[in-house]
């Protein structure tokens, strides 16, 4: 495959796309505030409409943030997994970087990051 047709599959989202999915949101907000639109309709916001950019992005985490972000709450390996639903060797290779957390977990270990153990609860 050649440069120009690698540059062609990956499309980045145009900023005036992202700006008029702001805005369609923006104004459905407006319509359900003068009654026009429903609490449901209003609720029903797809991906399609807000585009992949509008998610909340996850960091990773690097065995020692990981480590610190334990250290930090004062919870054992044994509890972390515990709040989080996953084996303790799981949180261990973790913290060694044997392994890196995907998916649920890195997002549940993000939420602890930012704000505390608590939110788990």
């Amino acid at each position: 495959m050649t440069t120009t047709a690698k540059a062609r599959t990956k499309k980045a989202t145009p900023p005036a796309k992202s700006r008029m999915r702001g805005e369609i949101v923006d104004a459905m907000r407006g319509l359900h505030k003068v009654g026009a639109v429903s609490g449901e309709e209003l609720e029903k916001t797809t991906l399609r409409m807000l585009g992949k950019d509008a998610l909340p992005k996850v960091e990773p985490m690097s065995p020692a943030e990981i480590a610190a972000m334990r250290a930090r709450t004062g919870i054992s390996q044994a509890v972390l997994a515990g709040f989080m639903n996953v084996a303790v060797n799981t949180v261990s290779q973790w913290e060694r970087g044997e392994r890196q957390p995907t998916g649920a977990a890195l997002k549940l270990l993000n939420v602890v990051k930012h704000n505390g153990l608590d939110a788990l609860r």
